[in-house]
């Protein structure tokens, strides 16, 4: 605008010359302010979204735990049934032979025992996945509840004057692709 307001017409020149000092007399505060109130609620949404990435890989991981539970508990109620299997085999063996009848008797009530011990384990370790799902759920409900205040906070600020929308839009696009990582239903 300088150099219009020294070269061209009468006309040009002075109109160059009123543009300059029209610029010259903004307030730059305005626009100053905007820009850090941007930056601050871009701080704000990154800090939510951090928050609910985190509880996501909580929720994962106890998901993870809880179905390592509930192979254990499976692998300990075949084991019990092998062994009740074999407490019948032997209980069958003592009947048959009158001399083995006392040992096998014997054997077998230890083995009976066992798949007692064996089914009670199980059923712990069935109560133990239940209730590591139950976490799962939980935690998971607990990202889900954090995402949407995530985005009511995004709506919200989206809907003040002065909002910076190309930040507001990369914000908008990370919480979608954050989404995508949910289950849909339980």
């Amino acid at each position: 605008l300088k150099k219009k307001s020294e070269t061209g017409g009468v006309v040009s020149r002075n109109k160059a010359a009123n543009e300059l000092a029209q610029h010259l007399a903004e307030d730059p505060l305005p626009l100053r302010r905007a820009k850090i109130t941007a930056e601050a609620a871009v701080k704000r949404s990154e800090k939510a979204t951090k928050a609910a990435a985190d509880a996501r890989q909580a929720a994962e991981a106890s998901a993870s735990a809880a179905s390592k539970a509930r192979e254990s508990a499976e692998q300990a109620a075949n084991q019990a049934t092998q062994a009740r299997a074999q407490a019948e085999k032997d209980a069958a063996a003592a009947s048959s032979a009158r001399e083995s009848a006392s040992a096998a008797r014997a054997q077998a009530s230890s083995a009976r025992e066992a798949a007692s011990a064996a089914r009670a384990e199980a059923e712990r370790a069935r109560a133990a996945s239940e209730k590591a799902k139950a976490a799962a759920d939980a935690a998971l409900d607990d990202a889900t509840r954090k995402l949407q205040a995530a985005e009511d906070y995004l709506t919200e600020v989206k809907s003040r004057p002065g909002a910076s929308f190309g930040s507001l839009w990369w914000i908008d696009r990370e919480l979608h692709e954050q989404k995508k990582y949910l289950p849909e239903s339980k």
